[in-house]
């Protein structure tokens, strides 16, 4: 897991993660990136965490939405994966409203 896109003037930034299929759905991936997002808000002062899924993944679309995300869009046909042109659903979650989703104000 990783903080990456950091855009220290814009205060963007994303976040890279991966669980192994072993530990999937138990989590740990929410609890981690609840974690980093605390850190990248509160100690890095950034603003606006930007994601995106790809259409279909809906466990980690799930995730996003659990963590407070808003589907902000799509990109159309931008991933070709397994003979396939595929959509990447574009999620964001600002400091504001991880603070309200938190209880943290």
């Amino acid at each position: 897991m990783n903080l990456n896109s950091i855009d220290e003037r814009n205060g963007t930034f994303s976040i890279g993660i991966q669980i192994d299929r072993d530990h999937r759905g138990k989590g740990y991936g929410t609890r981690a990136i609840r974690i980093l997002l605390k850190y990248a808000f509160f100690e890095r002062r950034l603003n606006k965490f930007n994601d995106s899924v790809l259409e279909g993944n809906e466990p980690s679309a799930a995730m996003m939405r659990k963590l407070g995300c808003v589907q902000e869009g799509v990109r159309r046909q931008v991933i070709y994966t397994d003979g396939i042109y595929q959509d990447m659903i574009l999620f964001g979650l600002t400091k504001d409203e991880f603070i309200d989703k938190e209880g943290l104000a």
